[in-house]
């Protein structure tokens, strides 16, 4: 049955370090974990239901692996995800208002009510910023990763354009306070898909000619001494993104060679 809705609980919500993207894969993992259930979603999965790519999804579980709110599970070849969770008084609780029932020696998850007298404040809060968040982009890096997300379903090879697309865009819907000539905007990603094929069709052929093995392999050779002086640095997250950027390439690369 096709999914229906993301539910985002609102102890994950107010995290307020997290980005968006963060917070909804923290919320489909948690909805998981309620249940018993390590999260089997991969990146393409995750890709695919929030509209963002995959090297978004990847870089967003690293950051909430290595800020403490995830957990990989099992050892096999797939990966297993689960929100992670935290001793307290001698109990094992889940961050967030589930905790495990330790009477009687037994196992059971069960759920603790808390009192806000502000709930209704706060979601309305997270319903206006949801609905907000829908009608525009927060920020230019948001519609250059949607066009990445784009690329990559389509396999085109305009990741150079993508970064002044995105500008463009948000530039030009900003300075027009989010307006077509048919009024406001409802919702900016389907405005921007048009933009992005729009921008594509008009791209000269010579610039895509530019991808070219041997750029590719200058390219490789660039973030792979990125990713070993990071590593030298023990600073794990940005080794990770040179890791999936050097992946990025040997895809490229293997389907050169197809």
């Amino acid at each position: 049955m096709a999914r229906k809705h993301i539910l985002i609980p609102m102890h994950i919500w107010e995290l307020s370090d997290l980005s968006v993207t963060e917070r909804l894969i923290g919320s489909l993992v948690f909805g998981y974990t309620e249940h018993h259930k390590p999260c089997f979603m991969t990146n393409t999965g995750f890709s695919e239901l929030l509209g963002v790519s995959k090297r978004t999804c990847s870089a967003a579980i690293n950051r909430l692996i290595d800020s403490g709110h995830l957990e990989e599970l099992g050892s096999g070849q797939k990966r297993q995800l689960g929100w992670k969770l935290a001793s307290r008084g001698g109990r094992s609780q889940l961050l967030g208002g589930v905790e495990e029932n330790d009477t009687g020696g037994g196992s059971q998850l069960l759920p603790v009510i808390h009192i806000n007298t502000d709930l209704n404040t706060k979601h309305n809060r997270m319903n206006e910023e949801m609905r907000r968040a829908e009608k525009q982009p927060m920020h230019w890096q948001q519609v250059r990763d949607y066009f990445l997300h784009l690329m990559e379903k389509e396999g085109a090879n305009h990741r150079t354009h993508a970064e002044g697309w995105a500008k463009d865009f948000h530039t030009y819907y900003d300075s027009r306070n989010w307006r077509t000539n048919h009024g406001a905007i409802s919702a900016w990603r389907p405005v921007a898909a048009a933009w992005y094929r729009r921008s594509a069709k008009n791209v000269p052929q010579r610039a895509v000619k530019q991808f070219d093995g041997e750029q590719l392999r200058r390219d490789y050779k660039y973030h792979e001494k990125r990713y070993n002086l990071y590593t030298r640095q023990d600073k794990e997250e940005l080794a990770c993104r040179e890791i999936e950027k050097m992946r990025h390439i040997e895809r490229q690369l293997n389907q050169a060679k197809q």
